[in-house]
C-alpha cells in the first residue's frame, strides 16, 4: 500500500512537471533587436532595467503580431518565480482568450499608449504587485496580449516574489492564508516528505525525483533560471527556506494600501452590524408577488454563501403558481448593504475575473439570437461592466451595443469602449427615451434581482418595436438540485435574488404581453456542476479569507486556525462533490439550474 502511494505521488509529480514544461514551451524568445514601433509605452517594475535594444525588439514583435500588450519574461527568471508563473498561466489559452484578464511575470510590460491613457494607469516605476494589478486591468482595454522571453535581468529578491504572488493571486491574505501558488508548491513538498517518512529507501528515490523535476521543466527551453543547478541540488531544504523568506518579506506600499482599505471597511461594517442586520428586511407579505395567491409556504432558509455576511433569509414558494420569492424582502438599505463589495469595491477584481471567464456563455446567447435575426441595435439590461456586450461585439461587429445598470459599472463599460451608450438608472424610468431604439433587448440573470419582475417585462415590451426580440436568462427554481442541496444551492444566491420565476410562469407572462416564443434553451444555459459549486459555497461560508471586514473582529489565532481547518476540509469535500456530480450526470442531462428564452414582439 505504501509503495503504491509513493508510485502515485511520483506519477503525479512527473505529470505536473510535464504539464508545466508544455506551458513553458509555448513561450517564444524575443529577437535580439528590431526596428521599433511608435505608439507603445513601457512599464517596468522597480529594480528592472530594459535595454533599448530589447524595447525596440518588443515593440516590433507587438506590432507584427497585432498585440495591444506584451509581457516581457526574464530569460533567467529564478526557478521559484518561473514555476509560480507557469502554475498560474496556461500561455496558449491566455493567448487565444482575448477577453480574459491580464497576467504576466510582473517585470516589464509593453502596452499601447492609447489603452494606457483610457485605463488611467500611471506609467511611473511600480512595485511588482502594482505592475501585476496594472497588467490585469490593461488587458481589459487592449484585447490581444501575449508573453515573450526577453534578455532582461530578474531581481530575484524574496520581497519581489512575495509582491508577485500577491498580484498573481489577486488576493491579500495574511501570513497564514497563503496564495494558491505557495500552497501548491508546499503541498508537493509535504507529499515528498510523507513518502520519505513512510518508506525510507523508496522515499529517498522520491526525494531525488522531486529535486530533479525543475531540470525536467526548464532544460532546453527559452527560460533558463540562473539558480537552476543550485535549486536542483538543494531543493529539499530550498523549498521551505524560500517559502519562509517569501512570507517574511516586508509588505509593499500596494499591499499596505489594500489592507488599509479593508480596515476602513471593517469599521463601517462593524457599525452597521452592531445596529442589527434584522433592520434590513421589510414586513413579511402573505400573498404571492406574481399571482396574488395566499397559498404561500416556506421553501428554504438560506445564508449569504457568496460573501458570508451575517443574516438568514427565507425563500417562500407559491403553491398556486410555483413562484419563489424572498419573504420578507430586503429593504433598499438592505440591498445596499449586501451588494456592497460584491461587484465593486473590495470584490471588484474577483467579480472581474469571474465575468471575464464566461465568454462561452456570452457567445451562446448571441448564437441563439442570430438564428432568428441579425441585430442592429442591442440593449443589455443589467449589464454591469458589459462583459457580455464585449464578447458579443466579436461576432456582431456592425451592431450597436448599449447597456443599462444602476451601478457605476456601466460608466466604466463606456470608458472601456465595450458599449456605445450607457444608462445608469432603473429600467422602467428610462422606458420613454428608449422606446423603439432597439431590435434586441437582453436580460441575463437580471429579473431575479428586481423587486417587481412583471413591471420589468412590461417595460421591455413597451420599449421593443413590433418584430423586436427579448432574450431572458435566469436561474430555474424548479431544478431538482435546488431541492436536494437546499440552502447551499448556489443559484438561490441569497440575499441578492428576490424573485425566481419558473419557466412556465415566464412563458405565459410573455405570451400575455403579445410576445411569440421562438426558442428555449435549458442545458445550454446551465451554470455548471451543482455539487461542486455548493461545496465551494460551504468552504467559502466557513471562511478562507480571514480579512473579511464583516467578520466580528480582526483576524487572530482563532481565525487563522479556522482557515487551516477549512483548508483541510476542502480537499475531501470537493472530492466528494466531484463524485456526486459525476454520478448524477444522467439526471443533469434532463435537469438544468438555469434556462434561456427568446421571444419576439408580435405586430399590433
Amino acid at each position: 500500500m505504501v509503495l503504491a502511494f509513493l508510485c502515485l505521488v511520483a506519477a503525479c509529480m512527473a505529470a505536473n512537471a510535464v504539464r508545466l514544461r508544455r506551458r513553458l514551451t509555448a513561450l517564444d524568445r524575443l529577437p535580439a533587436d528590431g526596428p521599433g514601433a511608435p505608439g507603445y509605452a513601457l512599464l517596468a517594475a522597480r529594480g528592472v532595467t530594459v535595454p533599448p535594444a530589447v524595447r525596440r525588439a518588443a515593440e516590433a514583435y507587438a506590432r507584427d503580431h497585432g498585440l495591444g500588450m506584451l509581457d516581457l519574461v526574464p530569460a533567467n527568471l529564478p526557478v521559484d518565480e518561473a514555476l509560480d508563473l507557469l502554475r498560474h498561466l496556461d500561455v496558449r489559452r491566455y493567448r487565444a482568450d482575448t477577453l480574459g484578464m491580464g497576467r504576466g511575470a510582473c517585470h516589464a510590460l509593453l502596452v499601447e499608449r492609447e489603452a494606457l491613457a483610457r485605463a488611467g494607469v500611471d506609467a511611473a516605476e511600480l512595485d511588482p504587485d502594482e505592475l501585476g494589478e496594472a497588467t490585469a486591468r490593461l488587458r481589459l482595454y487592449t484585447g490581444a496580449a501575449d508573453l515573450v522571453v526577453a534578455d532582461i535581468e530578474a531581481p530575484g529578491r524574496p520581497e519581489f516574489r512575495r509582491s508577485r504572488l500577491r498580484s498573481l493571486a489577486l488576493v491579500i491574505p495574511q501570513t497564514l492564508a497563503l496564495p494558491q501558488t505557495l500552497l501548491a508548491s508546499t503541498a508537493g513538498y509535504l507529499l515528498m516528505l510523507a513518502g520519505v517518512a513512510l518508506a525510507w529507501p523508496y522515499g529517498l528515490a522520491l526525494a531525488a525525483l522531486y529535486c530533479a523535476l525543475p531540470a525536467v521543466v526548464f532544460t532546453r527551453t527559452a527560460v533558463v533560471p540562473r539558480d537552476l543547478l543550485r535549486v536542483c541540488a538543494t531543493r529539499v531544504v530550498h523549498t521551505p527556506w524560500s517559502s519562509l523568506q517569501t512570507l517574511r518579506a516586508p509588505r509593499t506600499p500596494w499591499e499596505q494600501r489594500l489592507i488599509a482599505r479593508r480596515e476602513a471597511a471593517r469599521g463601517w461594517y462593524r457599525e452597521q452590524i452592531d445596529q442589527g442586520v434584522e433592520r434590513f428586511v421589510g414586513p413579511r407579505r402573505a400573498d404571492c408577488p406574481w399571482c396574488g395567491s395566499e397559498r404561500v409556504a416556506r421553501l428554504v432558509r438560506v445564508r449569504d454563501v457568496l460573501q458570508g455576511k451575517p443574516g438568514r433569509f427565507a425563500l417562500d414558494r407559491c403553491r398556486a403558481c410555483g413562484h419563489v420569492f424572498q419573504n420578507p424582502q430586503l429593504t433598499r438599505e438592505g440591498l445596499d448593504f449586501y451588494y456592497k463589495d460584491v461587484y465593486d469595491g473590495l470584490g471588484d477584481v474577483l467579480a472581474e475575473r469571474i465575468f471575464s471567464a464566461n465568454t462561452a456563455w456570452y457567445l451562446a446567447r448571441v448564437a441563439m439570437v442570430r438564428r432568428f435575426t441579425d441585430p442592429a441595435a442591442w440593449l443589455d439590461v443589467g449589464t454591469g461592466k458589459a462583459h457580455f456586450c464585449r464578447a458579443a461585439r466579436t461576432v456582431l461587429p456592425g451592431a450597436r451595443f448599449d447597456g443599462l445598470d444602476m451601478s457605476a459599472g456601466v460608466d466604466e463599460a463606456v470608458a472601456r469602449g465595450w458599449i456605445d451608450n450607457g444608462y445608469r438608472c432603473e429600467f422602467p424610468t428610462a422606458a420613454d427615451r428608449l422606446t423603439g431604439r432597439y431590435d434586441v433587448i437582453s436580460m441575463h440573470h437580471y429579473l431575479e434581482h428586481t423587486t417587481d419582475p412583471q413591471t420589468e417585462l412590461d417595460t421591455a415590451v413597451k420599449v421593443l418595436p413590433p418584430g423586436g426580440h427579448l432574450l431572458v436568462e435566469m436561474p430555474d427554481p424548479e431544478s431538482r438540485f435546488g431541492r436536494v442541496l437546499r440552502g447551499y444551492w448556489v443559484p438561490w444566491l441569497a440575499p441578492q435574488h428576490l424573485n425566481m420565476v419558473p419557466f412556465g410562469n415566464l412563458r405565459r407572462a410573455l405570451e400575455l404581453r403579445g410576445m411569440e416564443i421562438l426558442a428555449v434553451e435549458r442545458r445550454e444555459a446551465d451554470q455548471g456542476p451543482d455539487f461542486v459549486a455548493s461545496a465551494a459555497a460551504v468552504v467559502n461560508r466557513l471562511g478562507l479569507d480571514v480579512d473579511r471586514p464583516w467578520w466580528p473582529r480582526p483576524p487572530g489565532r482563532r481565525e487563522h486556525a479556522r482557515v487551516l481547518g477549512t483548508l483541510l476540509l476542502a480537499g475531501p469535500l470537493m472530492g466528494a462533490a466531484i463524485v456526486a456530480d459525476v454520478l448524477t450526470l444522467p439526471l443533469a442531462r434532463t435537469d438544468s439550474n438555469a434556462y434561456r428564452i427568446l421571444a419576439r414582439k408580435k405586430a399590433g
